[in-house]
């Protein structure tokens, strides 16, 4: 039986956590038992028919906003409701989880630093159930005696990663796609390194990204990089000048192409324009929203070994490849435990994942069938809402 849920996160679908709370309430909605909203849903940013079925969601939250308000700085508890509390690395919470408790109480998290101070057990002892949604994430709790572990794995809405037709608007070049939010962990140092190595064999090939971030700080790590000698730049309106960033490390005008910020709706038809996409991230505390959207739209992609990718790698059931995989995993330095499991691929090992997907059509699209294939069945948001449920029990 489907219990009475809580979010205090917001509903959007501009960013992962926003998109985890829209198919979550629409699976809920579906079910006729509609969640009930602890921080206001950006319901502009969803789409029409996603809007449509969730609009109501508001008037609940503007009637509980008012009798939190009403409480004055007390804590409200909700005893008809499990309260799903949405947490970053470290086990923080957000301002709707120093507000409201719930009958019960189940932490929400995918996260990068793997520091278990005794402040963060203490922090992490506070739920009654965790959800996570990677194995990496889930053995880390288990080894540090968490027992009350649910997982579900993310995934994507195969009505909006739609199998679109080429448009040839990069006419006949060989396009490597990259995305993901500018930062050391995810790696895009590696993947303008291997790009520029690559394009001096292929002169035609173009790496086409989708970098923007809006979080100046988290962009900044890059300056960590052993690969790209100049750290980004932000520009006034706080947003990351990907182009200079880029173009200061060694790509051209003619090889290299950031569409920054994509909406929803553009997303497939990028990729259909596509050849190969990269992603030798150095850590997902999940599986990667973007490489599972490469994937969805039959694009061969190109993951590391490592961290929470390694949930995308084989199809469960079947046991076959569905990416290239970076296997010449480092460990990244670190000096205060904040990265275990992380890992620095191998320039010469992207580039040469680059190449067999070059030089070998055939192979690339038949082990990118069978990615899509897999992602688009097991691997869906729908999926996901009814895993993510029964997890949290």
């Amino acid at each position: 039986m489907i219990p009475n849920l809580a979010f205090t996160w917001q509903l959007t679908e501009v960013h992962g956590w926003g998109l985890v709370g829209v198919h979550t309430a629409l699976y809920l909605a579906d079910m006729g038992k509609p969640p009930l909203l602890l921080e206001k849903p950006l319901i502009g940013t969803l789409r029409p028919e996603n809007r449509a079925k969730l609009q109501s969601l508001e008037a609940t939250y503007q009637q509980i906003t008012a009798m939190a308000d009403n409480a004055k700085g007390h804590m409200l508890l909700l005893k008809e409701f499990d309260l799903l509390h949405a947490l970053g690395n470290g086990f923080s919470i957000g301002t709707a989880s120093t507000r409201f408790r719930g009958r019960r109480n189940i932490g929400v998290i995918a996260y990068e630093d793997t520091r278990f101070t005794p402040q963060v057990m203490a922090r992490a002892r506070q739920y009654d159930r965790i959800v996570v949604h990677s194995t990496y994430n889930k053995q880390l709790l288990e080894i540090w005696g968490f027992d009350n572990v649910g997982l579900a794995f993310q995934g994507i809405d195969p009505t909006e990663m739609v199998e679109a037709e080429p448009s040839g608007r990069f006419g006949d070049r060989f396009v490597v796609f990259s995305g993901g939010k500018l930062e050391f962990r995810k790696g895009q140092d590696i993947v303008l390194a291997a790009f520029l190595a690559f394009r001096q064999r292929h002169p035609e090939a173009l790496l086409v990204t989708a970098w923007q971030n809006g979080w100046a700080d988290v962009a900044m790590t890059m300056a960590e990089s052993p690969l790209a000698s100049k750290p980004p730049r932000i520009l006034p309106n706080k947003m990351v000048d990907v182009k200079t960033w880029a173009m200061e490390n060694g790509a051209d005008e003619e090889g290299f192409v950031d569409l920054g910020f994509l909406g929803r709706h553009q997303i497939a038809g990028i990729l259909a324009d596509c050849d190969a996409a990269v992603f030798p991230n150095r850590c997902e505390g999940a599986t990667n929203l973007v490489a599972m959207e490469a994937m969805a739209c039959g694009v061969p992609v190109v993951l590391s070994n490592n961290t929470g990718h390694r949930d995308l790698l084989k199809s469960p059931a079947q046991g076959d490849d569905l990416c290239l995989t970076l296997d010449r995993q480092v460990p990244v330095a670190d000096r205060d435990g904040s990265r275990f499991g992380w890992g620095e691929s191998s320039v010469d090992e992207l580039v040469e994942a680059l190449e067999h997907i070059y030089a070998d059509r055939a192979a690339a699209k038949a082990r990118a069938d069978r990615a899509k294939a897999f992602i688009r069945t097991e691997r869906s948001w729908r999926a996901f809402a009814e895993a993510f449920v029964d997890a949290t029990q």
